[in-house]
């Protein structure tokens, strides 16, 4: 009777406030997966997780799998898949198979072990029973039964037996379907349809019926059924919520709104999917309204059809058109602020830079002034100056000083509620830190004016100087607990100990300095434009960390210390907190609530309660270091795929344990996933292939790894996942075995070994016949050989005398000859001395006497090399020495000759070219470098061997040649000279300097 009495009031209620249709907001940020993780359409009916912990997805063109970062997708082929319809409508996983209804081909089913699809096309014969190709609803039983709706019909499938039976749905619509389906009591099912109303289903008996209560649903769209724990049932249709209550004798509405899904969303609400709208309906069935928006900020507005939350209480939601969001309640571990004052120049957001809690007050140097904000409320207050305030502090007697660029020294009135301004005995305004020395001094610190110490009761100030000069720029202080005093600034870290010696530290990363720490071991940490820096006092070792070493960035804003001696910095990529025990680095980013990735100088503040401030351009956070949720989860680590040269193999990777290839199969990739879903971009990987590394290979975020020649062997192949916190899951493996080459295997090595031996046994026992039928062979010879040796003997003691008699004969025709080359040689010489006498042509007597020089340089050479053994070659110092000394003699002047030249040894073929071309260098010399009115002449010669070539270099000091006019008639002898280095096979060049200076290179074969 109460019950009912409660339930007539909810349906008052509902039609009383049902016409405001007015609810309370909530708003979730959400991570929306679609196109670019490769969602084939937005449209998302149906999700499903499998044992592996795998998210499929059904929508009406494709089957999805997401692995966090990407969806694998199966399209309909059944020629080749057997994948008859991609058009998903609903989906149930069970003991490894995803059961799908589709749109026109009824049931089918994706045995995942096995990679493979089926259909049951034949079993349910479509031709004789055609409405059963369209199928919406499926459910599975505890028995292993599944229950598919369709057009008009149900059918039950037995697992066991593998029998369908098909039940028509009584007095149902024409064209009408099966919605939805829910269990309710052993063996009965409640059955929603498109527009004929609520029927019962008997899976035992086999029978479908309609009460009249449930009858009264006809003409409504009835889109959802779930059961409550009550066993009550809730009904969403297109006109509104109704509740069946007493088993299904009493129907109550509920609620106005198109319902289309129903789903559990925690232990207190049911998530309702509405049409273009979404709720959380309460237990006492009050409304909130759900609204879903991006990281971005932007609503997603769409109808939620399917739901399903992961084994790390992930809520993922299928959506009509926005493809699939992900909501976690711990994806955001920190909660940004802005600060919204009502005389603010600008709402949208301020920008914080440093913090001072005073009781329940905190205080924010901004922008545009000062900022007081009681933490117990939502209200700001702005003490507007339009300046840029950069520094608040609390002196010892609860004072407090601020500062800022332009702004001079500020004193709090706390009893007139403003900021008076504190006279200076200096022109710089620009107050960048204020550090409380004593009970009543202060330090204050200018932006060019150095650093004054402050007597807070007489405001009487004086200079302080650190090592003999003014420290500009200095920018943050720390008093640390020895009572030390240190400084950082532009020009690096300055310690300025108790009895006031100063230290300065020329070991950091960098020498600017934005903010100092002490941690709970009285380590002192700096952070500069280059990384942070851990100073141990006592020792005065330094320790650098930068972004190689794990920070997301190396510019450090702010450093604050947690009571678990972890150091957090902020930097212009989020924040970082530092292990200390570990030595690990972990990162947040604006993706986990930060109000940006970049945070300003200075905002970094820790109250005495422990809580952290952090600011930047678009707000602040406020946390407790040891309130941040964290994901103990870490997921399954598998390897998804395995790719030989770059194509994947067919085979189903994730149930194989075990691969073999052939040796030339040998280049191998290697694709992993850890299925951790809260920020899966933040999981790390880390694995080694036994075998082939020595250790485990450096974390990293990378999915794929690929190895090259591999040799045959058997290797092992392991990987593992961490979660976005880097904690550490399990290791998937897998071997791999490379086969040896047929004559690399053990039998054919045995087998070539035993016919090796054979052939070796064989061959020696041969060879002793062979060698014995020969013995007796050559003996025979022998006998023969010695009778024609003797015979052979005389005649060649005969012919060996006559060979003698010839060679004299030879040698004396040689002589002969050699001196009548000489002699005719001699006599062209005379000949050309006597024409030249004869002639006054001053140009052809010019001309004969080159041609006589040339002459007698080809009869020197001749000379020289009978002088020597022509088969073993010419030494080629004697020879240019010699043919120089003689050209120079020939021309009749004073020219002093020095060289340098290497004793090597050439074939007399090439000196004869070497010689004609050594002439016209002192032809050259003596006709063109060399005036008659100069002196002193010299001539240069050297020769040096480098590796198959040889250098010469030939020089004057003469007036040098002239480059520009190289082949006049005049210079026909330098043509000569480059078709004999040509014919050599060589190159040369010519420098002017003092002189001129050739430089030849040759080869020396």
């Amino acid at each position: 009777m109460k019950r009912s009495f409660f339930l007539c009031l909810i349906a008052i209620f509902v039609f009383i406030v049902g016409k405001a249709q007015t609810f309370p907001t909530d708003t979730l940020a959400v991570l929306q997966i679609a196109q670019e993780e490769g969602l084939s359409q937005l449209g998302a009916s149906s999700l499903q997780f499998d044992k592996q912990g795998y998210l499929w997805a059904g929508t009406q063109n494709g089957l999805n799998r997401f692995n966090g970062y990407q969806m694998k997708v199966w399209l309909s082929d059944i020629n080749n898949s057997g994948f008859p319809d991609d058009h998903i409508r609903g989906m149930h996983y069970q003991q490894d198979t995803l059961w799908m209804t589709t749109n026109t081909h009824s049931l089918c089913a994706y045995l995942l072990k096995e990679n493979r699809f089926i259909h049951f096309s034949k079993e349910l014969d479509f031709e004789k029973n055609p409405f059963v190709k369209y199928s919406y609803a499926i459910s599975a039983t505890p028995n292993n039964q599944i229950i598919i709706g369709t057009a008009g019909h149900c059918i039950l499938y037995d697992r066991n037996q593998r029998i369908f039976d098909i039940l028509p749905v009584p007095q149902i619509l024409e064209n009408d379907f099966v919605t939805d389906i829910q269990h309710f009591k052993k063996n009965h099912y409640l059955i929603g349809t498109n527009a004929s109303g609520l029927y019962i289903l008997d899976i035992q008996h086999k029978t479908i019926e309609q009460t009249p209560i449930l009858r009264s649903f006809q003409n409504n769209l009835v889109d959802a059924l779930y059961k409550l724990d009550n066993g009550d049932i809730l009904v969403g249709t297109a006109n509104g919520m109704y509740l069946l209550a007493d088993n299904l004798k009493t129907l109550h509405k509920i609620g106005q709104r198109n319902v289309r899904s129903i789903h559990r969303w925690d232990e207190e609400h049911l998530l309702i999917g509405g049409k273009n709208e979404n709720f959380l309906l309460a237990e006492d069935f009050t409304w909130r309204k759900l609204v879903f928006v991006n990281h971005d900020g932007k609503e997603l507005t769409s109808d939620i059809l399917a739901y399903q939350e992961d084994v790390q209480g992930g809520k993922w939601l299928g959506t009509e058109t926005r493809g699939i969001l992900y909501y976690h309640p711990n994806q955001m571990k920190f909660t940004s602020k802005r600060i919204q004052a009502a005389n603010a120049p600008k709402q949208d957001f301020i920008s914080t830079f440093n913090f001072l809690r005073d009781g329940n007050d905190l205080w924010m140097a901004t922008e545009f002034g000062f900022v007081k904000h009681p933490l117990t409320s939502d209200r700001y207050k702005l003490y507007r100056t339009d300046l840029l305030e950069y520094t608040l502090t609390k002196d010892a007697r609860g004072t407090i000083w601020a500062g800022g660029f332009e702004q001079g020294l500020l004193r709090y009135d706390r009893q007139k509620d403003k900021f008076a301004s504190i006279p200076l005995p200096f022109l710089d305004k620009d107050i960048i830190q204020i550090t409380p020395i004593s009970s009543d001094s202060i330090w204050i610190h200018t932006w060019s004016s150095g650093i004054y110490s402050m007597h807070t009761g007489t405001l009487k100030m004086q200079p302080v100087k650190l090592l003999g000069k003014e420290l500009v720029r200095s920018r943050t202080s720390l008093v640390d607990r020895q009572g030390n005093i240190w400084i950082g600034s532009d020009e690096g870290l300055y310690q300025v100990k108790k009895n006031r010696n100063v230290k300065y530290y020329d070991s950091l990363s960098n020498e600017r300095v934005f903010a100092i720490a002490e941690d709970l071991r009285g380590k002192i940490w700096i952070g500069t434009a280059k990384g942070v820096n851990q100073v141990d006092p006592k020792t005065g070792i330094t320790t650098h960390y930068t972004q190689q070493t794990g920070l997301p960035n190396d510019f450090i804003y702010g450093l604050l210390v947690d009571q678990k001696n972890n150091v957090w910095m902020s930097t212009n990529y989020g924040i970082s907190m530092f292990n200390q025990y570990t030595a690990i680095f972990k990162n947040y980013t604006e993706d986990d609530g930060l109000q940006n990735n970049e945070f300003n100088g200075k905002a970094a503040y820790q109250d005495s309660l422990g809580y952290f401030y952090f600011g930047g351009m678009n707000g602040f956070n406020v946390f407790h270091p040891d309130s941040i949720p964290m994901n103990t989860h870490t997921g399954k680590t598998h390897i998804e795929n395995v790719l030989l040269f770059g194509r994947p193999i067919q085979e189903n990777i994730l149930y194989t344990d075990t691969l073999t290839f052939s040796h030339d199969q040998n280049v191998i990739t290697f694709d992993f996933v850890n299925l951790n879903y809260l920020w899966s971009k933040k999981n790390r990987y880390q694995f080694i292939l036994e075998g082939f590394d020595k250790e485990w290979r450096p974390i990293t975020r990378d999915r794929s790894t690929t190895y090259t020649n591999l040799a045959p062997g058997t290797y092992t192949f392991k990987v593992r996942g961490s979660n976005n916190e880097l904690i550490w899951g399990d290791i998937d493996e897998m071997t791999i075995i490379i086969r040896s080459p047929w004559y690399a295997t053990l039998p054919f090595r045995v087998g070539l070994i035993l016919l090796i031996s054979a052939l070796v046994v064989g061959g020696f026992s041969y060879k002793t016949y062979q060698q014995k039928l020969t013995n007796r062979r050559l003996l025979q010879m022998v006998n023969e050989r010695t009778e024609e040796l003797s015979e052979t003997n005389k005649v060649l003691h005969e012919s060996l005398s006559l060979t003698q008699q010839q060679k004299d004969n030879i040698t004396f025709l040689m002589q002969e000859l050699n001196h009548r080359v000489k002699n005719n040689l001699q006599l062209i010489t005379s000949l050309i001395d006597i024409q030249s006498f004869q002639i006054d042509n001053q140009l052809i007597q010019k001309k004969l006497r080159t041609l006589q020089a040339r002459v007698f340089t080809v009869s020197r050479i001749h000379d020289l090399l009978n002088l020597s053994d022509n088969d073993k070659g010419v030494s080629i110092k004697s020879f240019i020495n010699n043919l120089t000394a003689d050209l120079i003699t020939f021309s009749g002047q004073k020219i002093y000759f020095h060289s340098n030249i290497s004793d090597l040894v050439l074939p007399s073929n090439k000196l004869t070219y070497l010689g004609l071309i050594l002439n016209e260098l002192i032809i050259n010399s003596i006709k063109h470098a060399f005036k008659q009115e100069q002196e002193h002449k010299e001539i240069h010669v050297s020769l040096a061997e480098s590796g198959n070539n040889i250098t010469i270099q030939y020089s004057d000091n003469g007036v040098g040649f002239d480059k520009s006019r190289p082949f006049t008639d005049d210079h026909k002898g330098m043509g000569l000279m480059r078709l004999l280095i040509k014919e050599l096979k060589g190159t040369m060049d010519i420098e002017v300097s003092n002189g001129s200076i050739f430089t030849i290179k040759l080869p020396k074969t």
